[in-house]
């Protein structure tokens, strides 16, 4: 019996001591609201945001978004920003380049993932991530038939295959799904054939290697109760009753609680969302998702303060109305713990 005791305790002891040495992760999505470059790219549909265009989009207004984008990620994770960021609404390169160094001013480090795609606004999806937990990195982008979305060039899916130093793989899909400007059933069949596309993808993953943990994120436009989100991907909102193949999506519980990272004719919901295979529930696994860890990211200074607006993201235009704010979207965040 004293032995028994003696394992127990030990058991016990090991289990606390694992707890406190697994490293928190925090991994965030954050939707940039036109995060243009000044200059005319040929054959995109940029011109708005240009010296001579519709916003004035000049080199002070340019550096003054970096800034503003800059403020609110390193503000995020206590102050320490991100290890993981997907964004979407990024123009080019150069602006991601730009983004990078001004976080560098706050001494956040990044390397960062960019693919230019086929958007006919030039806009695109781009990663940023923390080297120092990296030991290994594959990226590709998956781009989207244009045919059977009605012939409209969109942002491709981008993809980061990371060996962490733990030795866990991580991969991490950012998406930027067709949005819902001819009207949300009108545009629909663009978002599920996008979400048939990532289900595709995933399920290539997990074939080639079951123990991967797969983290979905992104503007899906479409809400989680939505079909392409709901029945294509399969993402569901009860992680303790989740069937072979399908994935838990923590913003259910945050949309019935009434709060959510977008705001449309006063009413908020979550087109940003997070999507986390089975293998980031499990315990046993390397890399674990931490109960209630999802939220959204917002601090007073983001808001709007305008009556009629108030609470409201604030943003870099009301309308054609220069505000000098940050995004119509506030970004989201959960944490993992590598173990």
């Amino acid at each position: 019996m004293k032995y028994k005791v003696i394992i127990l305790l030990l058991s016990a002891f090991c289990f606390e001591l694992h707890a406190q040495n697994a490293k928190r992760i925090c991994v965030a999505f954050y939707n940039q609201e036109n995060l243009f470059d000044t200059l005319d790219t040929p054959n995109k549909f940029d011109e708005e945001f240009t010296p001579q265009g519709k916003y004035h989009w000049n080199t002070e207004r340019y550096q003054n978004k970096l800034h503003n984008m800059a403020k609110v990620i390193g503000a995020m994770n206590q102050a320490k920003g991100p290890d993981f960021l997907g964004m979407c609404e990024i123009e080019s390169e150069i602006a991601v380049k730009g983004l990078v160094q001004e976080l560098k001013k706050q001494e956040h480090n990044y390397d960062y993932i960019w693919f230019d795609s086929p958007d006919e606004r030039g806009i695109d999806n781009a990663l940023l991530y923390n080297k120092t937990l990296v030991k290994n990195l594959n990226k590709h982008i998956f781009l989207i038939d244009t045919n059977a979305i009605g012939g409209d060039n969109t942002r491709g899916i981008v993809m980061a295959d990371f060996l962490l130093k733990n030795n866990s793989r991580l991969v991490i899909l950012v998406n930027h799904w067709p949005s819902r400007r001819e009207g949300e059933k009108e545009s629909e069949f663009k978002r599920l054939f996008v979400a048939k596309t990532l289900r595709g993808i995933c399920d290539s993953i997990q074939k080639a290697d079951k123990n991967t943990a797969i983290l979905v994120m992104g503007d899906f436009n479409d809400y989680p109760n939505n079909t392409s989100i709901l029945e294509t991907m399969q993402a569901k909102g009860d992680a303790s009753n989740l069937k072979s193949g399908q994935y838990y999506n923590p913003m259910f519980s945050l949309m019935e609680a009434g709060e959510g990272s977008y705001k449309y004719k006063g009413e908020w919901n979550f087109l940003d969302q997070f999507f986390l295979n089975q293998n980031l529930l499990s315990s046993k696994s390397k890399l674990v998702y931490e109960s209630n860890s999802t939220h959204t990211f917002k601090e007073e200074w983001m808001l709007e303060t305008e009556e009629k607006y108030k609470g409201s993201p604030k943003r870099t235009f009301g309308g054609s109305k220069y505000l000098n704010g940050y995004s119509d979207h506030f970004p989201v965040y959960l944490y993992l713990k590598m173990n």
